[in-house]
């Protein structure tokens, strides 16, 4: 079995700290952890079009990114958590 890459890991880590955080904040529902499944789809759509952009700058292409990132944020903000600050690892309540 081959060894996960580092962006598989990186998910993978999120992912995890996303539904750590719902449990700490007692968010123990199925909709809460539906809403970090439709995270992680974003997560994905996300590195797919920071790949684009590797190859070329592309108007759209940043318009569908940033559309991507705001929805991210909204189910973080939902969700009552917020990116760590810088060193912190994981998520912290709003």
């Amino acid at each position: 079995m081959a060894r996960p890459t580092k962006k598989e890991k990186e998910k993978k880590d999120t992912e995890v700290a996303l539904l750590q955080s719902l449990t700490e904040n007692g968010l123990k529902e199925k909709y809460y952890k539906d809403q970090v499944t439709e995270y992680m789809k974003y997560y994905d759509n996300l590195a797919e079009l920071n790949d684009k952009l590797r190859g070329g700058l592309d108007i759209e292409i940043l318009k569908e990114k940033r559309q991507v990132t705001k929805e991210m944020r909204n189910i973080l903000s939902y969700l009552g958590l917020k990116p760590a600050t810088e060193g912190g690892g994981g998520f912290e309540e709003l």
